[in-house]
């Protein structure tokens, strides 16, 4: 199989269903100092990616590319950093399926406050470290800044690396928790420097739980202003999980129980417990029509990203096509398409314009499994019941026109079970309609 991820820059293809992100950090090296700080935080991300492996590395779901950004005129700094980094081989991180999972680059820039560069960093980056005063920084990226909810994470650390600075995209773009990191890995007494209301009161965020238990928040500009001044101003906040199965409610009573104010954050079962007229809710559901729930700046909608959709399609079916009719089943079934953690589909689509459109809009990105791993799932499966459907009686419906033109038995039934690992238990079955065929799995 193969995972492909979308940057703004490029397509990553993993051959690996182990990696379920790609982080790309950029470290902006202005002198000797801020390179051994570079090289620093480098060799603590090696050194933690080793201890979190232990004997299965599999469990590691994340490749890190970290690069080192120097100016041209820095010749000396460059060969240096290359030196470091060959010094600092033994750091690599292991791999998972033979991937390495922290890879190092050096890049050139002419201008540190050239306008191409830093629209080059914060359209492809997900954490900017400057080694400069926060001043200076700011006013290197205020002309191009958008909103929280798609600028990078952004901090700074003194010349002397005693400060380390949440500067930008604290909670959505996760410069907090990366901030602390980075100060872990300097050492020498590095002090993290976060200035967010909740952070600095010790009080609950509604984005930053949505970011810890992968939720999607409806309206998520306004109701985190919202919800996050209510906690702050001591309120009572209800946390609603609608679904069973698809959470750890022990691990979200042990993080409410880490805040402040967790005896005003109430966790229960059921939308039957939100009452909006009295309280904030943040109802956590896959439903996209939630029965006596009605829209009220008092409700904020979660959505967990918790279902694979599996497609197959005729060739150059459009994207139109594809997002109309997988829309028209969702609302049929009354899910979001907000709660799609991805779509599966088989590897001969690896270039269907359309298909990769829908796939890169709706999803975290985009598995696709060749026609033998397909019908040696099929295969296996063939005598398990899928929401009373027999796989014998989709075999026979099936194989004649898509084992004609896949070489694969079935292919959006399959790919969406795979894809969730889930053993072949189906949310919703296969769905037809003009070139577009589909079918989703839950991921528990």
């Amino acid at each position: 199989m193969i995972r492909a991820f979308r940057t703004d820059s490029e397509t990553v293809e993993i051959p690996s269903d182990a990696v379920f992100k790609i982080t790309n950090i950029a470290l902006i090296i202005t002198s000797e100092n801020s390179l051994n700080k570079a090289v620093k935080i480098y060799g603590g991300m090696a050194k933690k990616l080793k201890a979190r492996s232990g004997a299965d590395i599999t469990e590691l779901s994340e490749i890190i590319n970290l690069h080192f950004f120097i100016g041209e005129e820095k010749t000396g700094l460059t060969a240096r950093t290359f030196g470091l980094q060959a010094e600092t081989a033994v750091l690599e991180a292991p791999s998972a399926d033979g991937i390495k999972l922290l890879k190092t680059g050096i890049e050139r820039y002419k201008r540190l406050s050239e306008d191409y560069f830093i629209k080059k960093l914060l359209r492809g980056y997900d954490f900017i470290v400057f080694f400069l005063a926060a001043g200076a920084a700011v006013r290197i990226i205020a002309p191009f800044l958008k909103d929280k909810f798609s600028d990078p994470g952004v901090i700074t650390i003194d010349e002397a690396g005693k400060f380390v600075v949440s500067l930008l995209s604290g909670h959505t773009g996760g410069a907090n928790k990366f901030a602390e990191e980075t100060a872990g890995y300097i050492g020498n007494g590095a002090i993290p420097i976060i200035t967010t209301a909740t952070d600095a009161t010790g009080n609950f965020s509604l984005d930053m739980f949505a970011e810890r238990f992968g939720l999607f928040i409806e309206d998520g500009k306004n109701k985190i202003k919202i919800f996050n001044k209510a906690s702050i101003g001591g309120e009572e906040i209800r946390i609603c999980i609608d679904e069973d199965g698809i959470f750890n409610i022990r691990e979200i009573k042990s993080y409410i129980g880490g805040f402040k104010n967790a005896k005003r954050i109430i966790l229960s079962k059921g939308l039957n417990t939100a009452n909006p007229g009295t309280e904030k809710a943040a109802v956590v559901s896959l439903k996209e029509s939630l029965k006596n729930i009605a829209e009220s700046e008092n409700i904020a909608l979660l959505r967990p990203r918790r279902l694979t959709v599996g497609i197959g399609c005729n060739k150059n079916t459009s994207f139109k096509e594809i997002e109309d009719f997988i829309s028209s089943v969702f609302k049929e079934n009354n899910l979001s398409l907000k709660a799609i953690r991805n779509i599966a589909t088989i590897d001969l689509k690896r270039n269907e314009a359309g298909l990769l459109e829908f796939g890169y809009k709706y999803g975290n990105f985009i598995d696709f499994y060749d026609k033998d791993e397909i019908n040696a799932f099929i295969d296996s499966n063939k005598n398990k019941k899928n929401n009373k459907k027999d796989k014998e009686a989709v075999l026979n419906t099936e194989r004649s026109a898509s084992f004609k033109h896949t070489g694969a038995y079935s292919v959006c039934e399959p790919c969406a079970a795979m894809s969730a690992k889930n053993g072949g238990e189906l949310l919703i079955p296969k769905q037809k309609k003009g070139n577009v065929t589909a079918a989703a799995a839950m991921v528990y």
